[in-house]
């Protein structure tokens, strides 16, 4: 024998839609599930959601979360409101700042030393220092150069030294030191703050005494500021550290989540019922599926014509509708399986009669047998004869129940087989091929009804 019964493929479209035909019971015991689990689960929840004392012990609860997710939320946007400014301040910052635009290897300095005399143990250096530095004169100054005076106090600086070793002498030496991105810029600022030195001479020698300012040293160089590289570096890392700290606090904010009030009795039993029902439904419709995938698995009938092709070898002569009807659904499946439906019997009949007399070549004499109903085998060989023609055709029952088709097997000279999807068993299947075998007797091919 040419066949191997030891190790059979499962065929997994055969296996899907063996599940799929049975959407009947899958529908009606996943409904039964989702009815009986939800609707007892809804019974449980709505008598612990009615228990006064869960109840106030839910308000409490969501009162108490509520209040901390209001105040974590005014929190993060409170907090996300002040880094936004303080980023505006800091982009403004770094864009018009002109020391910190500055290229810290070519800095330009312009610098005065003024001699402040006086007979006086006063120090009027210190008078002019403090009146340079004030926020008026660095308005009135900051307004001719083109700048804010928050700009201009990063490039003025103005210091008073003293003259001599003497730690008691005064303090008679007043420096203006100023940095610009160029030498003109630097010579503009420096003649702005010498004409307010003028303007304040006669203000402070009516307040303080006479005395003289006059020139020690005055210039303008370049120089190299590895300070400034360093604030320069140190301004933009805080622009970032800034913005990672407002999406950390967006961030928390975005994922702070309101409390839910839980729902009332009614309600909460109703979510309840539809959550567990959703899950008893296919929780059921899984245990048909799982059973009807056991069974495909386990049983012994035949399922498709193709499964008889490739495990016993037999051709396929044709495939016949069982005539059985079907509704709407099943008739759909059928279509997407490939079973016949309903198709033109004479056709049919005609067409497998052709495979008949192309497979049995010189045979004279053909048995019509198998597994499949009587009235099956009858109707099937009625239709043949007629169309075989000069090939004698002989109708039997089932030859491992029937007496006279066992007798008649060694009298013809070939057997066409009749067989039904979801009837025949390949048990019998098998044994009457083992039969026809032992007596040296040739399988023509095979008749399916499904």
């Amino acid at each position: 024998m040419d066949y191997n019964t030891d190790e059979q493929e499962i065929d997994l479209k055969d296996l899907m839609f063996a599940v799929f035909h049975k959407w009947r019971p899958l529908i009606l015991v996943a409904v039964i599930c989702g009815l009986l689990l939800g609707g007892i689960k809804g019974i449980m929840t709505y008598k612990k959601q009615s228990d006064p004392k869960v109840r106030k012990e839910a308000d409490l609860t969501y009162s108490a979360d509520l209040e901390l997710y209001e105040k974590n939320k005014d929190t993060y946007t409170r907090e996300i409101e002040n880094l936004r400014t303080d980023i505006e301040n800091q982009q403004e910052y770094l864009d018009h700042s002109i020391w910190i635009n500055m290229s810290p290897y070519d800095v330009c300095e312009a610098r005065v030393d003024l001699y402040v005399s006086t007979g006086y143990e006063i120090m009027p250096g210190m008078a002019y220092q403090s009146m340079l530095t004030s926020s008026a004169v660095m308005e009135d100054v900051a307004k001719q150069v083109g700048t804010e005076p928050r700009y201009l106090q990063e490039l003025v600086t103005v210091t008073i030294g003293t003259i001599g070793v003497d730690k008691n002498q005064f303090s008679r030496l007043l420096t203006i030191n100023v940095n610009h991105t160029s030498k003109e810029k630097a010579k503009t600022v420096l003649d702005a703050f010498l004409a307010y030195v003028a303007d304040m001479q006669a203000q402070i020698t009516a307040s303080i005494g006479e005395h003289t300012v006059s020139t020690v040293n005055e210039g303008i160089s370049s120089k190299v500021d590895l300070d400034l590289a360093d604030l320069q570096r140190q301004q933009s890392q805080k622009l970032t550290d800034l913005n990672d700290s407002l999406q950390t606090k967006q961030k928390d904010l975005d994922e702070l989540e309101e409390p839910e009030k839980e729902d009332s009795s009614k309600v909460a039993a109703l979510k309840s019922a539809i959550k567990f029902g959703l899950v008893g439904g296919f929780g059921g419709a899984f245990i048909v599926a799982f059973v009807v995938c056991i069974v495909f698995l386990m049983g012994d009938k035949v399922y498709s014509a193709k499964e008889l092709k490739e495990r016993y070898k037999v051709k396929i002569l044709g495939k016949l509708s069982s005539g059985k009807k079907v509704g709407i659904v099943d008739a759909w499946l059928n279509r997407l399986e490939g079973r016949t439906c309903n198709a033109d019997e004479t056709a049919e009949y005609r067409l497998i009669a052709a495979n008949v007399k192309n497979y049995a070549g010189d045979m004279k004499k053909l048995l019509i047998t198998g597994s499949a109903p009587a009235d099956t085998l009858m109707r099937v060989a009625e239709a043949l004869k007629s169309e075989l023609g000069e090939i004698q055709t002989v109708v039997g029952n089932c030859m491992l129940e029937d007496v006279e088709t066992v007798r008649e097997l060694p009298l013809c000279d070939g057997v066409i087989l009749v067989e039904q999807c979801e009837t025949s068993k390949d048990s019998a299947i098998e044994t009457e091929i083992e039969k026809i075998h032992d007596l040296k007797k040739s399988v023509v091919g095979c008749v399916v009804i499904e």
